[in-house]
């Protein structure tokens, strides 16, 4: 396995700066997958502490994260009406990147602003702060309430699937319009603070007796999300040994950097690329994309911004881009050393360097066919028990460790020493989510593919212009 050469005075210094932090240097957490710790030390081993500074990438939700903070943070918007915006400006804000033509986008919109009008009138105005407990009890059992929290999640979940997850994803950090980011910074914290102090519930927003232009509506949303443990102490790993610990996120720039600084994983941080929403004259966040976003980087106490611009969406192809351009700039051009995924949106950045080492997804459990997290779990437990990987012959092969982590959904939720995870609900562990992705993995087998005839055939259908497998020198 490759080894760096290293100065011992050099070694030394390292050493006890690493102990007098009292930072571990290797993984050593029980709930890691036995495959998924030996991967990461022998990465540690072969490429940490080398003349030329390393990074790794990390998605956060879902990765970082069990569960999403932008999404507990939309679902604590509604349940406790923390929003700055007027009924009139709120049509605008939830109007802005769908696709008016179409009739039922307009109409969705419509039936949403006017049960917010309604509850505004009623118990508003409303602020950032949200309403207290008191208040929120009688917003409740207003049925415009219900009314209010099922079309707005139905919207976003039709957007989704209907428009596209990039589209889904700015739409849901306009909800913070008309905020300035301290205001929506405070609100993250109380999001935070209650999300990640619950167990694990699953709940819906199904309009009983409310009626829609796209008939009955059911949204089933998750609230409660944890860091585990293991993750914070992958950061320290990493950090210490002189590999920077980079995020590049689909979520908004305020809800990650709150949940970085409130969970402790600051010190271990050398910068966040994220969904960046413009301001307005005043400085409140407005309704469209700042494609002159910049990476937040830390600053003692607090974050400052980086003088290179991401120049795209932090989500898909967009990821790629945003790491080219804010990132490898730092490192010689380079390339991470190392990435860390959980679905689709991490798929290109997760597959396309050529200087990526390792890879390792943490399974949802869920993931079908279409997604770029199953084709990515499957493929990790190909290479180990079939092409027989281990860091070494990956790389020897030219290719990427992909490694797959197993989690715990249930509770107040956990990785697990598993490939396998077990979902929300479940006493079962899943390895695979569905028997679609059984039979390719054993067409896999089959064929005796190579990792890149996997990566490459396989995407085709859900990434139409995928460049193709460690295409980015």
């Amino acid at each position: 396995m490759k080894r760096f050469p290293r100065p011992f005075a050099f070694v030394a210094a390292l050493s006890l700066t690493a102990l007098s932090c009292n930072t571990p240097t290797r993984l050593e957490h029980p709930d890691w997958a036995p495959d998924v710790r030996q991967g990461i030390n022998d990465l540690v081993e072969a490429y940490g502490n080398s003349p030329e500074r390393q990074y790794a990438v990390f998605d956060f939700d879902n990765t970082s994260t069990i569960f999403d903070v932008t999404e507990n943070m939309m679902y604590y918007q509604i349940l406790t009406m923390s929003f700055a915006t007027e009924p009139e400006r709120l049509r605008e804000v939830l109007s802005t990147g769908v696709p008016l033509d179409e009739g039922s986008y307009a109409a969705f919109a419509a039936d949403v602003g006017t049960a917010y009008r309604q509850l505004y009138d009623r118990f508003g105005p409303f602020t950032s702060k949200g309403l207290d407990d008191e208040a929120m009890e009688q917003v409740r059992t207003d049925p415009y309430w219900n009314e209010f929290g099922s079309k707005i999640c139905n919207f976003y979940s039709y957007i989704y699937h209907n428009a596209s997850p990039t589209v889904a994803y700015n739409w849901t950090k306009y909800w913070c319009c008309d905020m300035t980011a301290d205001e929506a910074y405070e609100l993250a914290v109380r999001s935070h603070r209650h999300c990640s102090s619950i167990p694990t519930s699953a709940g819906r927003w199904c309009g009983d007796g409310v009626t829609s232009a796209l008939g009955p509506m059911t949204y089933e949303y998750i609230l409660g999300f944890s860091i585990p443990e293991p993750v914070k102490e992958l950061w320290k790993v990493l950090s210490s040994n002189a590999i920077d610990v980079w995020v590049c996120s689909a979520s908004g720039t305020v809800p990650v950097l709150a949940a970085i600084d409130m969970f402790g994983l600051k010190p271990w941080c050398s910068g966040v690329l994220s969904m960046t929403i413009g301001k307005n004259k005043e400085g409140r966040f407005d309704n469209y994309y700042d494609y002159d976003g910049r990476a937040s980087l830390p600053c003692g106490t607090g974050w400052k911004t980086d003088s290179l611009a991401t120049g795209a969406q932090t989500c898909g192809q967009g990821k790629v881009t945003a790491i080219v351009n804010a990132i490898a700039p730092k490192y010689g051009g380079r390339g991470p050393i190392a990435c860390f995924m959980d679905s689709m949106g991490d798929f290109n950045f997760c597959t396309e360097f050529q200087d990526t080492k390792l890879a390792v997804c943490f399974n949802r459990g869920d993931r079908k066919i279409t997604d770029g997290g199953s084709l990515i779990g499957e493929t990790a437990i190909y290479e180990r028990d079939v092409l027989g990987y281990d860091l070494r012959k990956a790389n020897e092969n030219g290719d990427i460790l992909y490694l797959l982590q197993g989690r715990d959904d249930n509770g107040m939720r956990c990785l697990r020493p598993s490939n396998a995870t077990i979902t929300l609900g479940s006493a079962d562990e899943t390895l695979f989510a569905g028997q679609d992705n059984r039979d390719r993995f054993d067409r896999i087998c089959r064929d005796s593919l190579t990792v890149r005839e996997i990566i490459n055939s396989f995407s085709a259908p859900s990434l139409v212009d995928y460049p193709g497998y460690k295409t980015i020198k």
